[in-house]
């Protein structure tokens, strides 16, 4: 029984994602089953007026906090975060920019793997890249055809948003 190219990228695909995925999930509980306090230190440097919490004028000199996140993590609504509260917005968003990142690792991965699936486009050098969705295809085909062909299969991949298709026909 055969397995096609497509079906094999997606199981590794598949797998690689749950590794890594909880791999990084794993990261903050084991400091905190540990008794580490993950972003302690980070937490102190921010904290400028030294009154154990964060304001919104001292968390935003944290690039990765944003204000709708600070608000929706201000667990007591008092307009500033305790430790615990910037260390869950920390640990929260920080899963989330992993889960977009997998996410779009895996739909390269689908796409590359439909591309090679094709007769006609496995032989090229089509780049895929991706982007909260968003894939961009560029390489050089012979024809318009083969173009059109790659953003028609790109375009049927489950999670892909919208296709750039900078592809240079030569020929």
């Amino acid at each position: 029984m055969s397995i096609t190219t497509f079906k094999q990228a997606t199981i590794f695909g598949g797998l690689l994602a749950a590794t890594i995925t909880l791999n990084a999930f794993a990261f903050d509980l084991n400091e905190v089953q540990n008794g580490d306090k993950p972003y302690l230190e980070q937490f102190n440097s921010l904290d400028k007026n030294a009154n154990e919490t964060l304001n919104w004028s001292e968390a935003k000199a944290d690039k990765g906090v944003k204000q709708k996140d600070f608000k929706t993590f201000d667990g007591d609504n008092d307009g500033s975060l305790t430790y615990e509260e910037y260390a869950e917005l920390k640990t929260k968003t920080g899963q989330k920019a992993i889960k977009t990142a997998m996410s779009d690792s895996w739909i390269t991965t689908k796409v590359k793997a439909r591309l090679l699936e094709e007769e006609a486009l496995k032989s090229l050098k089509i780049s895929v890249e991706t982007h909260k969705g968003e894939v961009l295809l560029s390489g050089f085909v012979g024809d318009s055809s083969l173009k059109s062909k790659a953003e028609e299969l790109v375009s049927s991949v489950e999670g892909v948003k919208s296709v750039k298709n900078a592809i240079v026909v030569k020929g």
